[in-house]
């Protein structure tokens, strides 16, 4: 089906639909008709996007364990200062449920992420264009999203926060050169799970 909003007859352009033709080999095409492979510049920014609006909800969720009475330090005036363990354990684990629900979310009901339409975006299985299954969801979150998520929460245990860290920064850089090296521009998260990101050509600055 072309994916370009042609007209078909005498009726209005057509709107997008739910796929793409698999791309044929380099150089014949840069990508699905209509579409071009993302690139890293285009998809770091639409992470970071995602990454703030992540925050943001990270924010009011650390106020709202406040308001319950969990706090990341103590107030007892005898440890008053010392940091809570428990707090960490719980905020990690409300941080990747928030975090795998809104990338799976938005893969598999939007096509995209924030970040993704606002630079104009899609994400889709790297073969046949559909949408992505939540399998194939699930599985590029871990690979992308859950990695630096749990070194975000675990951040403030001295040791082990950093440690994480380091790995999490580690693993980025290594899915941002695979997909750098990549002709498809599917770093290894994207051949884990299968899938591919295009941007549409109308929206290539």
């Amino acid at each position: 089906m072309d994916q370009s909003g042609s007209t078909g007859g005498q009726g209005a352009p057509t709107g997008p639909t739910s796929g793409w033709s698999a791309p044929p080999p380099p150089p014949v095409q840069p990508g699905p008709k209509g579409f071009v492979y993302a690139d890293v510049p285009n998809r770091f920014i639409a992470y970071i996007i995602d990454a703030i609006i992540l925050f943001v909800i990270g924010v009011v969720v650390a106020i709202v364990l406040g308001v319950v009475g969990l706090r990341a330090t103590s107030d007892n005036l005898q440890t008053f200062g010392a940091y809570n363990p428990i707090y960490s354990i719980i905020f990690a684990i409300v941080g990747l449920a928030i975090s795998g629900g809104y990338f799976i979310y938005t893969w598999t009901k939007r096509r995209a992420t924030v970040g993704m339409q606002v630079l104009g975006m899609q994400i889709g299985d790297a073969g046949s264009g559909a949408t992505l299954t939540q399998d194939q969801a699930i599985k590029r979150w871990l690979a992308l999203g859950a990695p630096f998520t749990l070194a975000q929460a675990f951040n403030p245990f001295p040791l082990l926060g950093l440690l994480i860290g380091l790995a999490a920064l580690g693993w980025t850089i290594y899915l941002l050169y695979t997909t750098y090296q990549s002709p498809t521009k599917q770093g290894w998260h994207d051949i884990f799970a299968h899938t591919m990101v295009v941007k549409a050509t109308n929206s290539v600055g």
